[in-house]
């Protein structure tokens, strides 16, 4: 009765920090999202997966029970929208398709690496991370918005095993401190300047750089290694500071900001996830099936009360995966996440990893209104 009490204390306590430290953030920046084939491919990340290096951004509570390993690079692409139909009219010249497509279109591009270094286990977990991103939107058919910006994201973190856990049940309690910068592009091109790929036009077009700093928390609950809950607050305390000039080519010769675009404040908003995973311990191996995992999470809990000009319907929160590990080498994926199916493999080579996934995002606050398909293929280099 004493453990079990010790248990919902702690819980409540970290509820309560959280909620008092989230409280006074109503300003927003985007938030940094490291891409992942595997966690797409599960229909998002997981409060209660800790079992890779990917603990290091899923909760920092999996520190303590992840298995030690060291990431030496990675390379990592992501396609969102319809970029193949936009590089085929490209390379065949067809201006006039090019037009048609552009409006309306949401496309975009993400490149996670090759700086991608780090480590994960006996409780402690760091890492160096770079990614670019490119964003083209449209409403018509003859000019485009493009956004481009460049994350540099420095993290470490400490997760701790609470002294009352046992054999049976564990609780550990994790915290993540992160850091970073971030170069952001802004501005239009027209659709001859896309045919052309005139794209250093955007070297003229506005600029901001935002230097960051924030902290996630984290608690993981573990009941005979076949269930897991995980809670992780994500950005609990994130201030950001943006300085704007009027283009990149000002930025790095040190000119002033542009007129009242120095020390602009905000926030990365705080996001509350909950998770479970149910492990089945049954023999399988006659099937060549090592192990399976099945996971459940509910994200952004207080989306509709922190933010409710920003909150979602509540289908888009849910975040539902299944992976099956085979011959210990090969895993199959399926999720569903914002309403939409995901699907991916991973394939262990010891030396280096293969994943691959495709997925649905939703761009509106319902489901359905505004689906965009993704493509992520990974190589990872770990150890």
């Amino acid at each position: 009765m004493r453990y079990k009490y010790k248990i919902g204390a702690s819980i409540t306590t970290l509820l309560v920090l959280f909620m008092v430290m989230a409280a006074p953030l109503w300003a927003y920046q985007d938030p940094v999202h490291l891409i992942s084939p595997r966690d797409a491919a599960l229909g998002g990340r997981h409060a209660a997966l800790s079992d890779s290096f990917s603990s290091l951004v899923n909760n920092p509570a999996g520190y303590y029970s992840s298995p030690e390993e060291v990431s030496i690079a990675e390379l990592t692409l992501g396609l969102k929208g319809p970029v193949f139909s936009m590089a085929d009219i490209i390379t065949t010249g067809e201006l006039a398709e090019l037009g048609n497509l552009i409006n309306g279109i949401y496309a975009g591009v993400d490149i996670l690496g090759p700086l991608s270094f780090g480590y994960v286990g006996k409780g402690l977990g760091f890492g160096v991370f770079n990614q670019s991103s490119l964003r083209l939107s449209s409403d018509n058919s003859l000019t485009a918005n493009v956004d481009a910006w460049d994350d540099i994201v420095m993290t470490g973190g400490y997760a701790y095993r609470m002294p009352f856990s046992g054999d049976i049940h564990t609780v550990d309690a994790g915290i993540l401190l992160k850091g970073g910068f971030r170069g952001t592009i802004d501005g239009g091109m027209s659709v001859v300047d896309i045919m052309d790929l005139k794209y250093t036009i955007l070297f003229d077009k506005p600029f901001s750089f935002t230097s960051f700093i924030g902290a996630d928390l984290g608690l993981r609950y573990a009941w005979k290694d076949t269930w897991v809950v995980g809670l992780v607050g994500r950005d609990v305390y994130s201030p950001t500071l943006t300085t704007r000039y009027n283009n990149v080519i000002d930025f790095l010769d040190g000119a002033a900001p542009v007129s009242g675009g120095d020390n602009n404040y905000d926030t990365m908003p705080f996001q509350l996830d909950i998770g479970v995973m149910y492990l089945p311990k049954a023999d399988l191996s006659r099937y060549a099936i090592s192990e399976i995992k099945l996971l459940f999470d509910y994200k952004d809990i207080f989306d509709f009360w922190l933010y409710p000009e920003l909150a979602n319907n509540p289908i888009l929160h849910l975040g539902l995966g299944a992976e099956i590990t085979v011959l210990e080498i090969l895993d199959v994926r399926m999720g569903l996440s914002q309403g939409l199916p995901a699907a991916g493999i991973g394939l262990d080579l010891h030396y280096f990893r293969l994943n691959a996934s495709m997925f649905g995002t939703e761009r509106s606050t319902e489901p359905g209104l505004a689906p965009v398909y993704n493509l992520q293929l990974g190589l990872e280099f770990r150890s």
